[in-house]
């Protein structure tokens, strides 16, 4: 089984949801079903048991999509805020061309590591709409 990952906005957006008495998916019923080689030998029952799983299994997985992409953009924003705080910092009292604080900016270690964690957020949710648009292909073959 897995459990919903979320970090502060997309908690924060998950609570407030749950709040409202608007139920969300925060851990998958089991894991992603198999799709046969030959699905025309299943039997009509056991189809749309297969169906169903596929749809609960999609259903936690654009869950899990959304709190990536809400995570991410949370990251973006506090990367311009760390950006915006270093090119104060950087401009103030002497005279400095944009270039050379931007240059002194992308060495900042503060802004190196949000930027590397921005590029592993941004992997992670691409690799989640893959697995979201191939769940959602097999559903659609069994139904």
């Amino acid at each position: 089984m897995s459990e919903l990952i979320t970090e502060d906005l997309s908690k924060y957006v998950i609570d407030q949801l749950t709040q409202q008495g608007l139920s969300v998916q925060t851990e998958a019923a089991s894991y992603r079903p198999d799709l046969p080689e030959d699905i025309t030998q299943i039997q009509d029952e056991d189809l749309m048991v297969l169906y169903t799983q596929f749809i609960a299994y999609s259903d936690f997985l654009n869950t899990q999509l959304a709190c990536a992409i809400i995570d991410e953009k949370e990251l973006e924003r506090r990367i311009g805020v760390a950006e915006a705080s270093a090119m104060i910092t950087l401009g103030s009292g002497t005279k400095t061309t944009v270039t050379a604080m931007k240059a002194t900016m992308e060495a900042d270690d503060e802004i190196k590591e949000l930027k590397i964690k921005h590029l592993q957020k941004y992997a992670y949710r691409k690799m989640l709409e893959t697995l979201s648009a191939n769940t959602e292909r097999h559903s659609a073959v069994c139904s």
